[in-house]
């Protein structure tokens, strides 16, 4: 016979831990009974629908576009350009979350364009006239708020846009 088939295994040792699986809940919900009706969801989707169309995102922006004008005014005189970039930074993100939310992608587009430039390098290492630029972008997301240019607005505005993203690196 096989020496090695005689000779008894040895048992191995138990792990000092234990690994536990709990239960997918959310599996269950999504896939079970408790799905989603239809018809739920679509009257969601209608109510939002509906609460977007009645806000007026340019009566809601007039703070941010007088600060954006304000900081744009800063950068132009040479004061704290730093901080004013900053500010201008941080409320293009806001409007362009709220554009993009909103039905304004015109706003979402030009804000992104004008965080890009301000990413790109800092103050006058750009290669470019930056309060201008700036300006610029602050006048046309101004502009389409305040004529309430809601969707992609065809070919004139895809053309405006690109002109932006030209200008700031961001194709």
């Amino acid at each position: 016979m096989n020496a090695k088939a005689e000779q008894p295994k040895e048992a191995k040792p138990r792990p000092s831990y234990q690994v536990v699986h709990p239960p997918n809940k959310l599996k269950d919900l999504v896939g079970g009974a408790a799905r989603l009706d239809e018809k739920l969801l679509e009257k969601a989707d209608a109510a939002v629908a509906e609460v977007i169309d009645k806000v007026d995102l340019a009566a809601e922006c007039v703070e941010d576009l007088n600060a954006l004008a304000e900081a744009a005014a800063n950068v132009a005189s040479g004061t704290d350009v730093v901080a004013n970039e900053r500010r201008i930074f941080t409320i293009m993100h806001d409007l362009r979350g709220r554009g993009a939310t909103f039905g304004y992608p015109l706003v979402a587009r030009i804000a992104s364009s004008m965080n890009r430039y301000l990413d790109f390098a800092e103050p006058a290492k750009r290669g470019h006239n930056d309060a201008e630029v700036i300006r610029a972008h602050v006048d046309a997301v101004r502009a389409v708020l305040m004529n309430k240019l809601k969707g992609d607005q065809g070919e004139l505005a895809q053309q405006i846009c690109q002109g932006f993203e030209k200008i700031t690196k961001s194709m």
